[in-house]
């Protein structure tokens, strides 16, 4: 089991989940319980409120990444004003706040760690299936990666909401290489080894993305961890 310090885990868990929220909209397979609406807005073209995003990442930190999260948060906002719901807007705020939040420095990420999760589960709430299921995603994210004592950490809580993104996602290899570098960390190798071969020997993987090679990384990671 890997074990980090607290600094490191603060960075890596605001760090970790504007990059999870990013490629949390990575093109996957969706339960069958999502409706076609939800399907539509998953092939739509990037928002500005994404590409805000992206932008302020390629600029690596600094004053001028600054302003493009900055825009992001201001453009999600005002969606927000006049449709609460959208899940869009909600998704791509949690990954601009945790941008936005680098450039400060940990302490101020400590604030902005209670916004992200409250935007993340009004995401869960109003859209459980959007991007197969990046909400629960997101939040498990969040809560395993932050510290328990001075956040909002938990791996009860984490493991809860991985098993939800597996329930409403369940073929999405997001969702699975996640769910296995989380269950492997915590010692459960039972639950780690099935999901972690999942994604390793899928065909398909590629056409997923960018984010295929990271998921790669996390399944074949998982599975050494349980040797």
């Amino acid at each position: 089991m890997r074990s980090l310090g607290v600094e490191p885990i603060l960075r890596v868990a605001v760090a970790g989940i504007a990059a999870l929220v990013a490629s949390s909209t990575s093109h996957g397979d969706l339960s069958a319980a999502t409706t076609e609406k939800t399907k539509i807005m998953n092939h739509r073209p990037p928002s500005p409120i994404e590409l805000a995003y992206r932008a302020g990442r390629a600029n690596d930190g600094g004053d001028a990444a600054r302003a493009h999260y900055r825009r992001g948060i201001e453009l999600a906002r005002e969606v927000l004003r006049g449709s609460p719901d959208d899940p869009d807007a909600l998704l791509w705020l949690a990954a601009n706040l945790g941008g936005e939040a680098l450039t400060h420095g940990k302490l101020y990420a400590l604030g902005v760690i209670s916004e992200i999760e409250g935007t993340l589960l009004h995401l869960d709430r109003v859209a459980p299936s959007y991007d197969s299921a990046a909400g629960a995603r997101s939040l498990a994210n969040l809560y395993w990666k932050a510290p328990a004592i001075i956040s909002v950490g938990s791996s009860k809580k984490a493991a809860s909401y991985f098993q939800l993104a597996l329930q409403r996602a369940p073929n999405y290899p997001g969702n699975q290489a996640m769910a296995a570098a989380f269950f492997a960390d915590s010692g459960d190798c039972a639950r780690a080894r099935p999901l972690a071969q999942a994604v390793v020997a899928r065909a398909d993987l590629e056409s997923h993305g960018v984010d295929a090679a990271e998921w790669r990384t996390l399944a074949r990671d998982a599975l050494k961890d349980c040797e």
